[in-house]
């Protein structure tokens, strides 16, 4: 069948320079740490990060070498980065990756940086690490993810582990030996069930922390000599019979060898794509089909009677999404698609604010009530159709091909906009745009601390 694919991403990881890399990817690696500042900043108020700061002033080395976002505290590298993730990833605003099914930015983005402010590396270390991340998690997570998430399991914390620690052995100059150690020991770091999801719990945001510590002791014990598993990934007692099944390790096996031969052309990271909304990716296509009919129609939510949505079975069944409320807490809400669709109906918008202030609004529970998913098995993942029956007795009607889906993939002008947008809520106008030069200048900046010495507190 070919090289085992460790060995490969190993040699690819290596390699991978400012230089050498597509351009392309070089930018969208700027513009994925812009976001995931952006998003750790608009959710930074909110439930487990207050818990973790905690932590880490307890028992996190509290005085070390990594800042702590937002908080004006420094940390060890695991703690700061755990933190850091979580922020990002608190609200669900940060950015998707296809393959994985799930949010590489805040795992990827914030061990590099973290690594790389202890290590004093440059920007331009910093950006191949993270596109090296997330081509890794990608790349094993294309043809596995849909087995694995079916079985329970979620995209995020099962593959982040593999992007995490690939990133983080390139920041500490690891060769392909000990890249390929970093990423074969992830197999064992893999974790995370989806029924927090189910019920409304915080502990899907802590699985995001440990992933980060898992793929980062990954590198670092690589680099102090620790043998990874050379069968981590298809051995009998390996990732791919745990995690997807046996019946289906063959298929997958061979997807990855076909793989191989597009490694360096096409890139993980230019499949990822930003959230215009705060919440559930597998909500953010509805979300804006329904944006897209209650502004064409000028929809008043008061006459609403019934929102049906046609999806795939995947998006229907994925846990949390198809809760109609009543909501408790926003962890609630986050997944929920008739609560994503009440919120752009009523207020004709989704953002952290939503949750925080408008979690119990009547108007939007009355719309809530009134959506009706339908599984369609010819769907894919973005197939989405919806159907909005008012009152009054009108119907319109919606679906893929109205929207844009450049939406999600913009360019770097829409993604400054986001980025002062949701970082107004914590820092001043003069920092944010410090920010934002430095960020998008990463490759010329001597040491990433002149990044993070402007991320340590709000404004």
């Amino acid at each position: 069948m070919g090289k085992p694919l460790i060995p490969k991403l190993a040699e690819f990881t290596e390699g991978l320079t400012v230089e050498n890399a597509d351009p392309g990817a070089v930018e969208k690696a700027k513009l994925c740490v812009l976001d995931a500042i952006a998003c750790a900043f608009a959710g930074a108020e909110a439930g487990l990060p207050e818990m973790l700061c905690n932590i880490t002033r307890s028992v996190g080395g509290e005085g070390a070498g990594a800042t702590v976002w937002d908080r004006g505290i420094r940390a060890n590298p695991l703690f700061a980065a755990m933190h850091n993730a979580v922020l990002v990833h608190n609200m669900i605003h940060d950015d998707t990756n296809e393959s994985c099914r799930g949010h590489l930015g805040n795992l990827v983005v914030s061990s590099v940086i973290a690594l790389a402010e202890t290590e004093g590396a440059a920007g331009a270390d910093v950006l191949p690490a993270i596109v090296a991340g997330y081509e890794v998690a990608g790349r094993i997570a294309q043809p596995a993810a849909a087995h694995s998430v079916e079985r329970g399991f979620r995209g995020t914390s099962t593959y982040g582990a593999f992007g995490v620690a690939a990133a983080s052995g390139k920041v500490l100059g690891l060769k392909a030996e000990g890249l390929g150690h970093a990423i074969a020991s992830a197999a064992s770091l893999a974790l995370g069930v989806m029924e927090p999801f189910n019920t409304g719990s915080q502990e899907w945001r802590l699985q995001n922390g440990m992933v980060v510590a898992g793929g980062m002791m990954a590198a670092m014990t690589a680099r102090e000599g620790l043998k990874g598993s050379g069968s981590a990934l298809e051995g009998d007692a390996g990732f791919l019979n745990a995690f997807c099944g046996r019946e289906v390790r063959p298929v997958i096996e061979k997807a990855w060898s076909d793989s191989i031969g597009s490694l360096g052309r096409e890139f993980e990271i230019n499949r990822a794509f930003f959230k215009p909304f705060s919440g559930c990716g597998y909500n953010q296509v509805a979300c804006m089909i329904a944006l897209k009919l209650v502004m064409k129609h000028d929809i008043d939510p008061r006459q609403v009677a019934k929102i049906l949505v046609k999806v795939s079975p995947d998006n229907k069944d994925y846990p949390g999404v198809d809760f109609h409320g009543p909501f408790e807490t926003a962890d609630e809400a986050l997944l929920s698609k008739p609560f994503a669709l009440g919120a752009v109906v009523v207020h004709r918008d989704l953002q952290v604010g939503t949750y925080r202030d408008h979690l119990n609004d009547p108007e939007i529970l009355e719309i809530a009530r009134s959506v009706e998913l339908i599984a369609d098995k010819g769907y894919g993942a973005l197939d989405t159709e919806i159907r909005i029956s008012t009152k009054k007795g009108d119907t319109y009607d919606a679906d893929l091909g109205s929207i844009d889906l450049g939406d999600f993939f913009p360019a770097r002008d829409r993604m400054i906009d986001k980025f002062r947008f949701l970082a107004a809520q914590r820092l001043d106008p003069s920092r944010i745009e410090e920010i934002i030069d430095r960020v998008l200048n990463l490759e010329r900046l001597g040491r990433i601390e002149d990044l993070t010495a402007l991320l340590a507190g709000g404004a």
